[in-house]
């Protein structure tokens, strides 16, 4: 690859989470996800835990594969070299096709929070398609991408520490009208039947999906050798943090008789609050939080991320090569981004965020299923390269991941199943068609990689302390989204 085409390594570690985080937690936390407490209350919880258990192994995978291939396309590069170009792609298809599902759905969701704010203030904009409001948001977060991946990395960790800035003093503003009752409002026999209980337990996991970005950014990435396995460690508990405060707060805030309009509701938290006269400053607080911390935040990296996969996808031949051109000044995948926002105004039209999620929801699972299939197909083709991270028992953790997720996609809505399958065949013809003319010999690691730097005495030191603090931090903040779950049983 020539230098001038070559992306720059900009993300530390505080960048890498943020755009891990950004990614995860947003549309299906504060749609999709929380409207589940409409169906199962105070047992969210337990779904929650489960999603977080179904999710920690395939992170320590993705770890020990993204410290060894540190480039752009995640997925995709993992499948290239340990499966084969048929699956490599489907793989690259799928993720494309699911994270910007997950961006525009984001920007679905911002139109709704956007619009319940400004109710607040006594301005009425449900006259205001909400599509518009998305594409609108889609143009404004596609030139920030253009601009170059070290401007939207710090775009995202201000996003990032403004979105649990806000929720902080939402969360200490609302401590007062919390009821410790309503979490025993809600018992087992009231729970769905089992086939619907599975969709919800997807629809709950698929708030943690999306963990793979910062491996998407590899070649963006500064030290990745240590940065990317240990942003997945961090990422997925954080993520498990945001979920349960926010729905331990639902609960609490929320009585079961108004569980009915949680399960049909666009904006769950915001409804919910104004349903039980929490209006006003809660609804401002909160609304100003979700939709421009936290979906603001995963807008960005849903437009940024896919993109690296076309770039490389397209360097491999498997996409037209228009697609890997980096642009001279900012170094940026300019023609890749630019595709990625016609196919969020395509999405966003549907104006379905359910829809939206449950495709996502389809393609990341076979995507992380592949994924699994690649670390085992790695260890057998690669047996002497060189791995900074090692998962912890991974060839089992593959196993176990693999049968999981399988377990899941019949659950998964319908139309979306349908959705997905069709992205596969038309992955797989492409390639047929396509792809394989041109030449398929897989170039070197030196050749893909380039050269990885390993920090100097006093760099390291740096990066150290750093994940100190976030590791720590990570520990407190989980072991208090655990704790407060006791406090109705002691107190209530």
């Amino acid at each position: 690859m020539e230098e001038k085409n070559r992306l720059v390594r900009a993300l530390g570690l505080r960048e890498s989470i943020g755009m891990t985080i950004g990614t995860v937690v947003g549309v299906g936390l504060f749609t999709c996800g929380s409207a589940q407490v409409g169906l199962v209350g105070p047992w969210i919880i337990v779904l929650t835990a489960v999603s977080l258990l179904i999710s920690i192994w395939p992170c320590l995978i993705y770890g020990e594969m993204s410290a060894a291939l540190p480039c752009a396309g995640g997925t995709y590069n993992y499948a290239k070299r340990g499966l084969n170009r048929v699956w490599a792609n489907i793989a690259g298809w799928n993720y494309i096709i699911s994270v910007i599902g997950i961006g525009a759905g984001e920007t679905l969701a911002f139109a709704n929070y956007f619009t319940i704010l400004f109710e607040q203030f006594g301005i009425n904009l449900s006259v205001v398609d909400p599509r518009i409001i998305a594409m609108t948001l889609v143009t404004i977060f596609l030139v920030l991408n253009l601009l170059g991946i070290k401007f939207s990395g710090k775009a995202q960790t201000g996003f990032i520490f403004f979105f649990w800035g806000c929720a902080i003093a939402w969360f200490l503003y609302m401590i007062p009208h919390v009821h410790l009752e309503y979490f025993g409002g809600f018992t087992m026999d009231k729970l769905p039947p089992f086939r619907e209980l599975m969709y919800i337990l997807g629809l709950v996991w698929w708030c943690y999906t999306g963990f793979e970005t910062c491996c998407s950014m590899g070649a963006e990435t500064k030290f990745p050798q240590y940065t990317l396995p240990r942003a997945l460690k961090l990422s997925v508990f954080l993520v498990f943090v945001a979920n349960a405060l926010f729905q331990w707060f639902l609960v609490a805030l929320v009585s079961p008789e108004k569980y009915g309009l949680l399960a049909l509701a666009d904006a769950p938290y915001a409804e919910g609050l104004k349903a039980m006269g929490l209006v006003g400053f809660p609804v401002i607080l909160l609304c100003i939080g979700i939709a421009f911390g936290g979906d603001l935040s995963t807008i960005n990296p849903g437009i940024a991320a896919p993109a690296r996969y076309i770039f490389t996808m397209a360097e491999d031949h498997t996409l037209p090569a228009i697609f890997a051109k980096i642009h001279p000044k900012t170094k940026t995948p300019y023609i890749a981004l630019i595709f990625v926002g016609i196919v969020n105004y395509i999405l966003i039209g549907t104006g379905s965020i359910n829809y939206i999620a449950s495709v996502s929801l389809f393609s990341l699972a076979l995507c992380y299923m592949i994924g699994c299939a690649a670390y085992l197909g790695l260890k057998k083709n690669y047996p002497d390269m060189k791995r900074p991270y090692k998962a912890p028992h991974g060839t089992l953790g593959c196993i176990v991941t693999f049968v999981t997720y399988t377990a899941l996609l019949p659950f998964v809505e319908y139309a979306a199943s349908i959705t997905g399958l069709i992205v596969c065949a038309l992955a797989a013809l492409y390639y047929f068609i396509f792809t394989r003319r041109h030449e398929n010999k897989i170039p070197s690691l030196e050749e893909e990689i380039g050269e990885i730097d390993e920090p100097t005495a006093e760099e390291k030191a740096k990066i150290d302390r750093e994940y100190t603090i976030w590791k720590w931090g990570t520990i407190i903040a989980t072991v208090i989204s655990v704790g407060i779950y006791f406090i109705p049983m002691i107190f209530g």
